[in-house]
């Protein structure tokens, strides 16, 4: 597969950075340390960056998070706010995803705003597909996405992005590490908006 300027998609994809730190595990993912500093470094020079899990985080230019008690801009469910970026004509140069790691935290937060979790929503931590598909339309070739959770599935290679970075942040015994993934778009695909000037 070719990227818009002719490199070799699958060459890209072969070669990023890697680091394993340790970092107390905190409520709030980008509050521990060595992610906090990763953020941090991705996020320099980002010009319009989006956040659809922002708890009391203002890191993005546009922040969300169900939470309405939250100091996000919108509380909205994630897709629904991914597909008001969308409609709004918004193009980012930067994503951080960082959504519940799995079932039981999503049931965690819907308790905690007094919202039932059905099935579906239970599904939807397996992949997040429709959320990345968004993702996907929202930022132009040459952007980047920052993926949080304890898989590395991040955007994927058949979405036409290479992973630029991973670092994995262990959490001491009894706790799941964290992966932090930075991914840069270099291909589109079929199902890219016309909004973005690939």
């Amino acid at each position: 597969m070719s990227t818009a300027n002719g490199h070799n998609l699958d060459a890209l994809v072969g070669a990023f950075r890697f680091s394993r730190e340790w970092g107390m595990p905190t409520g709030d993912t980008f509050d521990c340390p060595p992610i906090g500093e990763f953020v941090g470094r991705w996020l320099r020079g980002a010009k319009v960056s989006i956040d659809p899990f922002a708890r009391n985080k203002r890191l993005a230019t546009w922040t969300n998070d169900l939470n309405p008690e939250t100091a996000a801009q919108f509380h909205l469910d994630a897709l629904d706010f991914l597909r008001k970026m969308e409609s709004d004509g918004v193009v980012a140069d930067m994503i951080l995803f960082d959504p519940p790691y799995s079932p039981r935290q999503v049931k965690e937060l819907y308790e905690g705003i007094g919202k039932k979790m059905t099935q579906q929503d239970g599904w939807r931590t397996h992949s997040w597909k429709a959320e990345r598909d968004v993702i996907n339309r929202l930022v132009p070739v040459g952007g980047v996405c920052l993926s949080f959770g304890w898989d590395s599935m991040g955007m994927g290679k058949k979405r036409g992005w290479a992973i630029e970075e991973i670092r994995l942040v262990c959490h001491g015994a009894g706790h799941s590490d964290t992966i932090c993934m930075a991914e840069r778009k270099v291909a589109g695909d079929l199902f890219d908006s016309p909004n973005n000037p690939i």
